[in-house]
């Protein structure tokens, strides 16, 4: 299914490490603007990181868009075309191949059915595309995505991330959003898909200053990854963001360290483009704020 072009491309900034940041227009508005970004990184090569809603309605207290609002969903063809216009930037990307990632503005498995509608359609029409990537904090709704998909469909491409960020269920609701599956929930059906999609999820944690970056914690995110024998857990540091109520952990190193001393399974993350606010939680949609 081919997808035609009604969005148009308003800005491109390019990061000091070439990361490039897109503002596209979409067709019903003169005003607001949709954001994706191009990365291409060592380890994993180009990906393209779209968004699924204009604007977010979780307001998690680290990201950028709890400076902003819920507008819309977005349809499954705009999120098709933002890669397509990536791809059009960059032709390289077609023989090169690249991943595509759910991890721009909004919530994806708030967005569900348009989210897995564009993964079928981009899958079909590149070729090279070599996997999708969801990251979620598993708000409520994502239980009937849980319960509904056809996992077996995704087998060896799809790769989810559960924005994990906080050890306990009392501060993920105070600090992310009260309306999230509670953790030993989220695992148990990540457990499952992740079984059925031959995947192993990541689960991401951002240490913030003398909030969650303590030994205690360790010790809860070692129980925690203790009943999710298919994850792995990936520690990630900050992106500076304006207004944010919280910090960058400056303890970040000796946590990271004592994490892989403690659970062993770990992944250390450093965002690119954060100097143009392509990092993770810097997407800030200053057209709806």
């Amino acid at each position: 299914m081919l997808v035609g072009i009604n969005m148009k491309t308003v800005k491109i900034d390019v990061s000091s490490d070439k990361t490039r940041k897109y503002y596209f227009k979409p067709s019903d508005s003169t005003n607001i603007h949709i954001e994706a970004c191009l990365l291409n990184l060592t380890k994993y090569g180009y990906i393209i990181c779209v968004s699924s809603q204009i604007g977010c309605a979780q307001a998690c207290k680290f990201c950028a868009a709890n400076k902003s609002k819920l507008v819309r969903n977005l349809s499954s063809s705009e999120i098709v075309q933002q890669v397509q216009l990536v791809i059009d930037d960059n032709p390289q990307l077609l023989d090169a191949g690249f991943e595509v990632t759910y991890m721009g503005s909004g919530e994806p498995l708030s967005n569900y059915k348009s989210v897995f509608d564009s993964i079928d359609i981009l899958r079909t029409k590149y070729l090279t595309m070599r996997k999708a990537n969801i990251s979620t904090t598993c708000p409520s709704i994502s239980e009937e995505c849980f319960r509904s998909i056809n996992w077996e469909k995704y087998k060896d491409f799809l790769h989810i991330q559960y924005s994990l960020h906080f050890p306990n269920d009392a501060d993920r609701f105070e600090y992310l959003w009260p309306h999230l599956l509670r953790i030993s929930d989220a695992i148990s059906y990540l457990n499952r898909i992740s079984t059925v999609t031959n995947d192993i999820y990541k689960i991401n944690y951002i240490p913030f200053d003398k909030l969650n970056d303590t030994d205690v914690c360790i010790r809860e995110l070692s129980k925690i990854m203790g009943t999710a024998p298919k994850a792995k857990l990936k520690i990630s540091k900050m992106c500076e963001v304006c207004g944010s109520k919280l910090s960058p952990s400056k303890s970040f190193d000796a946590f990271a360290s004592s994490a892989k001393e403690v659970i062993g399974n770990v992944e250390v993350f450093y965002s690119d483009g954060t100097d143009v606010n392509a990092g993770c939680g810097q997407f800030y949609n200053d057209s709806i704020v």
